[in-house]
């Protein structure tokens, strides 16, 4: 690209959002070289109606032909042929219109588009001179300006920020068409590379603005003179006051740098207290830069609280508010969600089984049992496709605890634990016979409720007595002289059920009077 020695006169300045009218036009100083004609600048720099006999006037040059090598001429900004340029949407999150209509990703923003965020929207643009500007929630701003100058570097940036707040990373600004500016109904901020962040409040006719890297000049809306506001500084001015003082910002809150990993879709993000801190604003964001910010939340104090976030890997940024509303410098550090699928919630003992509630995206359960060595060393360690399990266990206090398996095989979070409890079982059962009748009695006492089964097989699928009872006793009528199967298990007050007992086997000959048991077989385990 050709270089010319071409220079800005003055400084950026604001426009009255009431009337719209320029304040003060800015112009170029171009100093001629060799072979230099007002109608050769004419053919690069002027656009129509503009012309060379208006240079002339302008710099009250006496020979259109012939212009002294070195000359400092005038040339108003708004004679200069404009490229125009689009802003690109690079990153937005929630409700974004442009215009009234909804807004994209990677749609190009024009001239003249007027952008609105809703309730926890944001939407980042990025410049064609890769500078970023994001339009945080429930505010409302237009670009007014974005082209080059033909013939020249640089690129002029205008926005209009009606309400809500606005927060830019400029680029370096070079070239003589170089400008950015962001301007609220009562003031205009205007820089050459920084990084800052411009806030409007209409309603009380005031606007603010705090920069934490490089100068920016901030100017009153309706004249006055500019102020240069510096890295660490910020000032929040009023209509038809004059600027207050600068107030230095509050320091970054200090976050812990450990590794931190949230296993619940609501996460509490901790951060030390601030000294003169009025609140706290805490961003989370997809990416360093933040320029994909996720959500944001004003805090009167520590913790930061968020619900509902999306499984991944997030930057958090948090920064003070004084007394003034000015926010300070950031804090940052990275932060994981991991909490899907969702852990299944009630888990309980309900008998012998261990039950929860079914989740959405669970296809399967991971169940573990752990006594006294822990969760390092569980006893059970099993999947299991619905919503309860049977870990018949031999007796004794477990802890119990089920995470949700997704269809892909992913495994959420563990749930909360539970105990669960086997007590023994009873037995061994006596028989004793009278008037053609079976009668089995074992030890036992309290409250317990017995069940018993009598079966012809000793699967026990083919039963010929089967009882609830609340003593240690059994009488059925004598069945046909052969071999049956005996097991029992108890019921307690607190809803714990023990595990069968060993089956004992029963037999009677048709030939011999009399009827047998036997010991208990060892039980299920």
């Amino acid at each position: 690209m050709v270089r010319h020695h071409l220079r800005f006169l003055g400084v950026a300045v604001g426009v009255l959002a009431s009337s719209g009218v320029v304040a003060a036009e800015r112009e170029l100083i171009y100093t001629t070289r060799s072979g230099d004609t007002l109608i050769g600048l004419e053919r690069q720099f002027l656009a129509a109606p503009f012309g060379w006999k208006n240079l002339q006037l302008h710099n009250r040059v006496l020979d259109s032909l012939r212009v002294p090598v070195g000359a400092k001429l005038r040339i108003p900004e708004a004679w200069l042929r404009i490229e125009p340029r689009v802003a690109r949407v690079v990153a937005l999150q929630g409700d974004v219109t442009m215009d009234g209509r909804a807004l994209g990703l990677d749609a190009k923003v024009p001239v003249g588009a007027f952008l609105r965020t809703g309730e926890g929207a944001f939407v980042t643009l990025l410049l064609p001179d890769e500078s970023r500007l994001t339009v945080q929630p429930k505010s409302a701003a237009r670009i007014d300006k974005l082209h080059g100058v033909h013939g020249f570097g640089g690129q002029s940036a205008e926005v209009f920020l009606e309400r809500g707040r606005v927060e830019t990373r400029v680029e370096a600004q070079r070239g003589p068409a170089a400008r950015y500016q962001i301007r609220t109904p009562t003031s205009s901020v205007a820089v050459r590379g920084t990084e800052f962040r411009v806030g409007a409040n209409p309603d009380d006719q005031a606007a603010q603005a705090e920069v934490t890297g490089g100068e920016v000049q901030f100017k009153p809306a309706g004249g006055g003179a500019p102020k240069a506001l510096p890295k660490g500084f910020g000032l929040v001015a009023r209509a038809g006051e004059a600027l207050p003082p600068l107030r230095p910002l509050l320091p970054a809150p200090v976050l812990d740098g450990g590794t931190l990993r949230f296993e619940q879709v609501d996460v509490s993000l901790p951060f030390a207290p601030v000294a003169e801190a009025a609140g706290y604003r805490a961003q989370v964001a997809r990416d360093e830069a933040f320029a994909d910010v996720v959500t944001d939340g004003v805090f009167p104090a520590p913790p930061a609280r968020f619900a509902g976030l999306p499984d991944g890997a997030y930057w958090l940024r948090v920064r003070a508010i004084d007394s003034a509303g000015l926010e300070g410098f950031d804090a940052t550090r990275t932060f994981q969600v991991q909490a899907r699928p969702l852990a299944p919630v009630g888990l309980a003992q309900d008998g012998s089984r261990l039950v929860w509630r079914a989740e959405r995206e669970a296809v399967r359960y991971r169940v573990q049992l752990a006594g006294e060595g822990g969760f390092a060393a569980p006893i059970v360690d099993r999947e299991v496709p619905g919503g309860g399990f049977d870990p018949q266990l031999a007796p004794g206090r477990y802890d119990g605890r089920v995470a949700s398996v997704a269809a892909d095989g992913r495994q959420g979070p563990w749930g909360e634990r539970a105990q669960y409890v086997v007590r023994a079982a009873p037995g061994p059962a006596s028989l004793t016979t009278y008037n053609q009748r079976l009668r089995f009695a074992w030890p036992g006492g309290g409250d317990r409720i017995y069940e018993v089964q009598l079966a012809r097989d000793a699967g026990f699928t083919d039963l010929i007595a089967e009882q609830r009872i609340g003593e240690a006793a059994f009488t059925v009528p004598a069945p046909a002289a052969g071999t049956y199967y005996l097991r029992l298990r108890g019921a307690n007050p607190d809803g714990t059920v023990s595990p069968w007992s060993g089956v004992q086997t029963v037999r009677s000959f048709v030939l011999l009077p009399w009827w047998s048991i036997s010991s208990p077989a060892a039980p299920n385990p």
